[in-house]
């Protein structure tokens, strides 16, 4: 197998281990609809977007965030902080629960998983090539 199909379907398993997760978590959690916990997803990955970032970065009108944002509100999982900067601007931030909620053991393919398997240069290696990939996402 070539090192693009190897790649190809360890993304693939990773995708299917989110959506796994994603769907398992939303019937966990039925106070989260999919939608929600896609958003919720978002936001935590972003690390404390503003409203007018979230919107953006999935590409739906302010209107449609400041719902989705006042919805997850209402639910305890963030809250909004007034920017220092731009005063008509809010930092979308993590709530303890939002905290909490993400934080539990996930029982799918995780990188110390992976790490046990690997021997010392092993781990030299793919620590490598994972910052590799990141100096590429950057650039």
């Amino acid at each position: 197998m070539k090192i693009k199909e190897k790649v190809a379907n360890f993304y693939k398993k990773i995708k299917l281990a989110f959506y796994k997760n994603m769907f398992h978590r939303s019937e966990k959690h039925e106070e989260l609809s999919s939608s929600e916990y896609f958003c919720l997803q978002c936001i935590y990955l972003m690390e404390k977007p503003t409203i007018s970032q979230f919107a953006n970065f999935l590409n739906i009108s302010a209107p449609n965030a400041t719902y989705k944002v006042k919805q997850l509100i209402k639910k305890g999982y963030i809250t909004k902080e007034k920017s220092k900067q731009d005063k008509r601007e809010y930092s979308l931030i993590p709530t303890q629960k939002m905290i909490n909620y993400f934080s539990e053991k996930d029982k799918n393919l995780s990188m110390n998983q992976i790490k046990e398997c690997m021997d010392e240069n092993e781990k030299k290696q793919m620590d490598a090539i994972i910052e590799m990939l990141n100096e590429k996402e950057n650039a």
